[in-house]
């Protein structure tokens, strides 16, 4: 699908400064890299070589090679679908990866921003929610009704997203506003945004349809069986008064008790695991703890109800690692074959372009976290203070900021103007006098 991509047009103007940096930059990574391989006299040399390249160099590779033949800000989409956190909820994490070399940094192994927008849509009303990057990676602090839209895509196709990379940030911007609250925010903003200029495009975004029917990428999967674990987790150990209410009639003996506190807290911990780690470094506590409990020889019935969920859990957080690793793998090996794949038809993706998505679709599961990613509810207390902090923040320094901007606007051009009328009487007296001596 198509999504229509707002920048401001100063971004557009220092990152075609950049580029031509980052570049040489990456040029120059290639080239010694090369010599590297050549230099290398057999293979553990060369074994060092990719020591001393570490686990990321095809990311370098793709996102170097990226910024290196594309125009400034080129900008893919992808659209990740996970559960709610309440029955009927359902949410859908909008993805815009942009190439972007950060200003005048020498870094290259990194795709610049990789913002998001978060929607959620109640299955039973109809009702849909957005709630936007406010900055720094930091969700609005209230969310944007897109309901008038009846669907997500409605949503998407008759909006813009907006894209700040100074900020780090991506906003949905609707059309019209409908609401009081809605129409409010959206004055705040174009207050904010003042007379700036800016550049529109239309993008390329991948559905969640598009990667779970054809690369079979099943995050929604993984997200539910997190999701499903906290639940039976929060059941079991309940409230102090649910916790005497079940001890009294079911009257469970002392050492079972025991049992089931201690793999609970082991539960407990991994759930924190689960929510503020990226998923890649996920898969060993959790197979730990899965054979730790299955090779019991005489489980209790908590144990018996954890042994499946973290069997699922494992199953289903291997699967999407081992694609995404697979995916990047093909990009880089099999050029050919991954262009054609089934999940870009009918995109006007370029190769690079595929090449970046790969990359940009692992390296998500290696730096962000589930609560980064879809779910700000389950975020630290630190990231939740900066959460109200920055979208209490942002918007009214904006404002600030693009009032300041208009009335130094006038002021530049009446020192300009005055500027201008000096030189020019500078030059007529210059002239005056020229002619004096001329006449003398």
């Amino acid at each position: 699908m198509k999504v229509k991509l707002k920048v401001e047009s100063k971004w557009l103007d220092l990152e075609r400064k950049s580029m031509s940096k980052m570049k040489r930059s990456y040029e120059d990574w290639e080239r010694e890299t090369l010599q590297k391989a050549k230099d290398a006299s057999d293979l553990r040399d060369l074994r060092k070589v990719f020591y001393e390249l570490g686990d990321r160099w095809e990311f370098d590779q793709a996102t170097g090679a990226w910024l290196a033949g594309s125009e400034p800000l080129d900008t893919i989409g992808l659209i990740l679908r996970m559960p709610g956190l309440r029955p009927n909820k359902e949410r859908y994490v909008v993805y815009a990866f942009m190439a972007y070399s950060k200003g005048l940094t020498q870094q290259f192994d990194h795709l610049g921003d990789k913002e998001r927008i978060i929607v959620e849509r109640d299955v039973k009303s109809g009702n849909i929610q957005c709630w936007s990057t406010t900055g720094h990676g930091s969700m609005d602090l209230f969310p944007t009704d897109l309901t008038q839209f009846g669907s997500i895509e409605k949503a998407l196709d008759s909006s813009y997203l907006l894209a700040q990379p100074g900020d780090h940030a991506l906003r949905i911007e609707l059309p019209a506003a409908s609401g009081l609250l809605n129409t409010f925010i959206k004055q705040l903003w174009d207050i904010a945004g003042g007379s700036k200029s800016f550049h529109t495009k239309d993008i390329d975004v991948l559905t969640a349809n598009d990667i779970e029917s054809s690369l079979d990428f099943r995050f929604h999967r993984y997200a539910a069986s997190v999701i499903e674990l906290d639940k039976i987790w929060r059941h079991f150990t309940g409230s102090t008064v649910e916790w005497a209410k079940e001890r009294v009639l079911d009257k469970i003996p002392d050492h079972i008790e025991e049992r089931d506190k201690q793999s609970l807290r082991k539960i407990e911990g991994l759930l924190h695991i689960l929510w503020f780690r990226p998923p890649f470094e996920q898969l060993q506590p959790i197979e730990s703890l899965y054979e730790e409990l299955q090779s019991e020889p005489t489980p209790t019935e908590t144990q018996r109800t954890l042994v499946p969920l973290l069997g699922e859990l494992a199953y289903s957080l291997t699967d999407i690692i081992e694609k995404a690793k697979y995916l990047k793998w093909k990009s880089v090996i099999d050029r050919k074959s991954f262009s054609k794949s089934d999940v870009f038809k009918g995109l006007d993706l370029s190769t690079i372009e595929r090449e970046a998505f790969a990359a940009a679709l692992e390296d998500i599961l290696k730096e962000h976290t589930l609560a980064y990613i879809g779910y700000p509810e389950r975020a630290t207390m630190k990231n939740k203070v900066m959460r109200v902090l920055l979208g209490s923040i942002i918007l009214p320094m904006r404002i600030l900021s693009s009032f300041l901007e208009t009335v130094r606007r006038p002021l530049r051009q009446l020192l300009q103007k005055r500027e201008k009328e000096t030189t020019c009487n500078g030059n007529e007296s210059s002239s005056d006098t020229e002619e004096t001596s001329d006449s003398s």
